[in-house]
This record gives C-alpha cells, structure tokens and sequence, in this order.
C-alpha cells in the first residue's frame, strides 16, 4: 500500500458493512474509497474549510456571522416577517403557543391534533430501523430498488444571536422538532437548569440531537423552551418560548436557510436545509488503545459533496480521556445523491511529542448497511461507522399511535 493509502475491502465482514483500513494517515484526504481521489481534489479547494485548515470558507462564515449581529432587532419591537440582507428571516411564531402560560398544550386546531402539542413525550422511534437489509430488497440490498430515499429536514446549527445579558449565559430548556413520522418530540438541545450550557453571544449552541432522522414529507413543527439561568430560578430569564413551522412547500431543496427566533430576552439564529432526496447516516465513533500520557482533543464534523453549498455539521469537539471510549452517535441527514464526507482533526500531545492529524473519510449514501473505516494512529486506533436508512419507513415498523 503507497504511504497514506487507504485500503478498501471490496468484501464485507458482515451484510451491509464495507471497511476501509487506514495504517498511515498522514496526508488530508487518503482516507478515500476507491476512485474518489480525483473528485475529491477538484472540490478540495471548495470544501476546505469542513478541516478547519483553509481560511475561505471561514472568512465567509466570519463575514456572515457579523453582518448577522448588526440585524438584530429590540426584543420589544412590532416585528412582521421579513429577509434580512444580512442572510437570515425572521421566524414566524404561532399565535397563542407558548408554554409558560400553557396555551400550546391546550390547542386543538389542526397542529395541536396533528403534532400532539398536549404530549410532551420524546420520539419512541431509534435511528437505523432500516439499516439492516430485507429479503424484499430487490434486485439486491445493495441497488435496492424497492425502498427509496425520502424528503428529509437537516438542521446545521444553532446560535445565540442576541442576548440581553452581557458576556456567556448559560441556557438550559429545549428545542425540539416535531414530524408526521412520529409526531413526539425530537430534541435538538435538551439541558436541565442543573446542567446549562455556556455560550458567549453569536456562539453555537452545542446541539444534541436529533434522535433519529427527520422526515419532511409534509410540515415540521419546532416548538422552544429556551431560559437564561440567573441566580436562583426565580431570576431566569426566558430566551425563546413557543413553536414555529417549517413549510415543505416553502422551502427550495438544498438550499442552507436560517430563521431568527425572536424571545424576550435575545433571539437564537436556526440554519436549516430542506433536503428532498434523503437518507438517515448515524455517525458512530469509537476510539480505543489511546496510550496513557497521551492527551487527544478530537473535532468532527460532517458534510456534502455535492451541488449544494451548505454548511458543515459539528458532531464532536471535545478531549477524549485515556483509554480510549465510544462517542455519542449524531445523526444527520444526507443527500443520496452526494458524497458524505466525516472529518476528524486530532491533536496529541504526549511528552515532547505534540502533533495534529486531520483525516477525511467519504462515503456513498446508501439505503441500508453500514461503511465502516478503521484508522491505526500508533497512539490509537479509531472505528468510524456510518449506519444508513431509508425513511421511507413502512407503517407495520412504526408504533401505533394513541390517542
């Protein structure tokens, strides 16, 4: 094998796997299934930024994000729905929906029955349902032609617009989306007052879901709950209360757009793409054989190859502890016909020796199986998997809905 190849098993080890085994990881990008060097380096140029070691696509976002801070608008002031040239909208909140005074749980229109506003149940759905393969994929699971790919919503990120406190805050509450699939509630940031999360105005907010994918076939609903600790609990502040929805119909496919939800006391920004060609990818990381000594601080975020600019998806950005453990999974919807790139930045540091490591895995959207890449550092060894479904899920696999 030439020095920073990667090998791809043309054979899997089980059904619905293929592997890459990766021994040197030296060079950005080697971890590269067959025949995509050459595509790889043509976009390379437009995709740096996913690294975090090319300066375009950052400088863009920079620019993005400042122009984004001047657009904010008084809290207090009549706002109608409007385009900011800055690059966002202002979200359109639905009229009485809020739950500090309990009006969401009491509607009985069409979203209060349809999205079951009264249950505050999460999702009973997991991700993978139709990872593995059936015996009515057909010709085979591998060019399966009797399920498909389905209209899918991916949320990039969110972020603290506007707050009216100086300095970090710390938010806890939710926000979670609501489908047809499984109308209950799909969190995307879910903190406890006892477990906030810290964050500086115009910084991301660390999402933590969503649990499975989320299907777009018809609306979404997004329903918030989002406080500022302050002191003892009687002082919290309300960031943003209340519900919004994203329209099927309104929204171009893959197409990167972003509402500002607009609160009492600040707003948060919500990026978000309507993806009508879709399938679920569970990202699953696991490290092990880390030498102790040896510090990691590993980052991982997720992208498209394809037509469609949109942004990359932060999955990781943490310290990983000595010997090694398995990340959460993130799942994230993808675009089949596209390339789904996952990229790690690892940084060692270990006595005198101290170096970073980027390495770029891409994989083909699939309908089921897993593709699976094994990375040999020396220092450690790490296993990503990518565990693919169709949404396109049949009724006989959901759970009966009750009343």
């Amino acid at each position: 094998m030439e020095r920073g190849g990667a090998q791809a098993a043309s054979s899997s080890t089980s059904l619905g796997s293929i592997i890459a085994l990766v021994e040197d990881p030296i060079e950005v990008g080697t971890v590269i299934q067959s025949g995509m060097a050459q595509v790889f380096e043509s976009w390379k140029a437009l995709r740096n930024g996913i690294l975090g070691d090319g300066k375009p696509s950052e400088e863009k976002r920079r620019r993005m994000e400042d122009g984004r801070a001047q657009g904010v608008v008084s809290s207090g002031a009549e706002r109608s729905r409007r385009t900011s040239g800055d690059g966002f909208t202002d979200a359109e909140l639905l009229d009485d929906c809020k739950h500090r005074d309990g009006s969401i749980y009491r509607r009985t229109d069409y979203f209060g029955r349809r999205y079951r506003l009264h249950d505050i149940s999460g999702t009973c759905l997991e991700p993978m349902i139709m990872s593995q393969p059936f015996t009515s994929c057909q010709p085979n699971w591998k060019d399966c032609k009797t399920h498909s790919s389905f209209p899918m919503l991916q949320i990039f990120s969110l972020k603290l617009a506007h707050s009216v406190v100086d300095g970090p805050v710390q938010l806890y509450g939710y926000l979670a989306v609501r489908d047809v699939l499984n109308p209950l509630r799909n969190y995307i940031f879910n903190r406890t007052r006892a477990d906030p999360f810290i964050v500086e105005r115009g910084g991301f907010i660390h999402m933590s879901g969503p649990k499975r994918g989320i299907t777009m076939d018809a609306m979404v609903l997004t329903e918030f709950d989002m406080k500022i600790r302050r002191g003892k609990e009687g002082g919290d502040l309300q960031l943003i209360d209340g519900a919004i929805v994203f329209n099927n119909f309104g929204c171009r496919h893959g197409r990167l757009n972003t509402q500002r939800i607009h609160g009492d006391s600040g707003a948060v920004d919500i990026s978000f793409a309507l993806l009508h060609r879709a399938v679920e990818a569970t990202v699953q990381v696991e490290i092990s054989e880390l030498r102790q000594g040896s510090g990691l601080s590993l980052c991982l975020t997720a992208s498209h190859l394809s037509d469609y600019l949109l942004d990359e998806i932060r999955l990781f950005d943490g310290v990983i502890a000595a010997g090694g453990c398995e990340l959460k999974r993130s799942v994230v919807a993808v675009l089949y016909d596209s390339k789904f790139l996952v990229a790690l930045k690892l940084s060692q540091a270990g006595g005198s020796d101290h170096r970073v490591i980027h390495r770029l895995c891409v994989c083909q959207p699939a309908l089921h199986g897993d593709t699976i890449f094994i990375l040999k550092l020396g220092f450690t060894t790490i296993q990503l998997k990518v565990s693919w479904s169709s949404m396109n899920i049949h009724e006989s696999l959901l759970p009966r809905e009750s009343a």
